[in-house]
């Protein structure tokens, strides 16, 4: 790593701060990952995600190289440039939009493993130089991390070893250690809590069915109140049964560590469909999608406990990122419950701009008590940018963002219908008491005005648009035959962007 030069005091504690953490967090999952008998991928995919939080950092990647090319690519939100392409670069890269690509070659002596790279937003008065400062030695750490795995794999060369890697795309998928008494298949994605796997459940019967397992992430397996948030999230959803909520089978613990099974919802989240289409949804899209996230969030909202005391539940996280619009044409909320206490857990640097609240309501933006109303007018910014293909009070900046939401009026955009625009005008009231009175109502009143899309031409939409994830998880429901040693699998995935 380069030698570098701090502005002040604060900022070097600042950099000593990340640069501990990274290495405290590398160990953590490593000893994690071997105890297991889990994957290089799965490591990776924790690493990259935490890392990315540390930094703000709005996208990410890493790619391992064999002797023939790359054999293994974790990808973290949109990069915004081909990854194949930026992975041959070193050093800070200007990107469009404000951004900043922070890249760095992972190295075995003079041999070349792969690259990682940081996509980041904000102002950097140095250059960025504190920043890429800190992605060499998040590199030169993942150096280190990755020996241990290519320790255990066979091969006369290291990347001989990294060649094992690679299977072909249409291989079974086998399993990559256990966790309880789910067997891994492959990383899904990490937030800033827990790592989803999928695992198949291993019961008397034999293997059986695919399912999300989601687990406390190892370097914060011994937080407390991490695990006492982790275990609200499962008592609630065990709770929850509707059409349009993520149904949770089991939770247990296993070697110290929680896990949830639940529900693995076959489809995209509607940020990446968003993306994807690269335009505005047609109203009746938007409406269908929207009007299904209401109806289990009513369910969620309207949860009573076993002694018939309503549980007044409030969502608080509603994005695009965590309603699923499953290939069979359903919507599902995720997440529920998850974010009231959530532990950002990031070291902040000069320069970097944090992430910006944009679907806050404005008694959340301003700390007040909230109340399922709140939900409502996360749902009306999500469908306004559903419509529009623009965020509705995204003003660059976080705290500008947050007055906006505060204060700001919102004027009809003239691609919106009046019809519907008068309804999203009541979700998006400021003060909740101008609300519907019930996520039930708001979802009736959209339908009324127009005539959401139905799930079997929704599911043939979104199908259409992802074939490469439909035939993924077609592969990963066949069961592996008699393999019971963990396989070294490529893995390319989008998870979420942390928030």
């Amino acid at each position: 790593m380069k030698a570098v030069s701090f502005p002040s005091l604060e900022a070097e504690v600042s950099f000593l701060r990340g640069l501990t953490a990274v290495h405290r967090m590398a160990d953590d999952i490593l000893e994690d990952c071997f105890e297991r008998g889990l994957d290089l991928d799965t490591a990776l995919d924790v690493f990259l995600t935490q890392c990315a939080r540390m930094v703000h950092a709005v996208a990410g990647f890493v790619l391992v190289r064999g002797t023939r090319g790359p054999v293994l690519t974790r990808v973290l939100g949109t990069q915004g440039a081909d990854v194949f392409e930026v992975a041959k670069e070193t050093g800070p890269l200007r990107q469009p939009e404000g951004r900043m690509l922070f890249c760095t070659q992972l190295t075995l002596g003079k041999l070349n493993l792969g690259a990682m790279g940081l996509v980041v937003e904000g102002r950097f008065e140095d250059g960025g130089q504190l920043v890429m400062g800190l992605v060499e030695a998040i590199g030169e750490q993942l150096d280190s991390a990755m020996l241990g795995f290519l320790a255990l794999m066979d091969g006369e060369s290291v990347l001989e070893r990294l060649d094992s890697l690679a299977v072909d795309d249409d291989a079974t998928p086998v399993p990559q250690g256990r966790i309880g008494r789910y067997e891994v298949v492959t990383p899904l994605g990490t937030g800033g809590m827990a790592q989803v796997l999928v695992a198949r459940a291993r019961g008397p019967e034999g293997l059986g069915r695919l399912v999300a397992l989601k687990r406390i992430l190892p370097h914060l397996s011994a937080d407390p109140s991490i695990v006492g948030q982790f275990l609200d999230e499962a008592r609630i959803g065990l709770r929850l049964a509707h059409p349009n909520l993520v149904t949770v089978y089991d939770i247990g613990e296993a070697q110290g560590a929680y896990y949830i099974a639940m529900e693995l919802v076959r489809g995209i989240d509607l940020d990446r469909l968003l993306r994807a289409v690269e335009a505005p949804l047609p109203p009746a899209v938007a409406v269908a999608v929207v009007v299904q996230g209401l109806r289990g969030l009513y369910a969620a909202h309207t949860l009573r406990g076993e002694d018939g005391v309503p549980l007044s539940l409030v969502h608080r996280d509603l994005s695009p990122h965590n309603l699923m619009v499953g290939f069979d044409g359903r919507v599902k909320v995720l997440d529920f419950g998850v974010a009231k206490a959530r532990s950002q857990r990031t070291v902040t640097l000069p320069g970097i701009v944090k992430g910006k609240p944009l679907y806050m309501s404005p008694e959340q933006a301003r700390g007040a008590r909230l109340d399922a109303r709140s939900d409502l007018f996360a749902m009306g910014l999500i469908l306004y940018q559903a419509l529009t293909g623009e965020r509705a009070f995204d003003r660059g900046e976080e705290l500008a963002s947050m007055y906006a939401i505060c204060d700001e009026a919102l004027a009809r955009p003239e691609i919106i219908p009046l019809p519907l625009w008068e309804v999203m005008a009541v979700a998006l009231a400021k003060r909740p008491e101008k609300r519907f009175r019930s996520a039930q109502e708001m979802a009736d009143r959209l339908a009324s005005v127009v005539a959401p899309m139905h799930e079997e031409a929704l599911s043939r939409l979104v199908s259409g648009r992802f074939p490469d994830r439909v035939r993924e998880l077609d592969r990963l429901d066949r069961p592996s035959a008699g393999q019971t040693r963990p396989a070294r699998t490529r893995a390319l995935a989008t998870v979420k962007t942390p928030r």
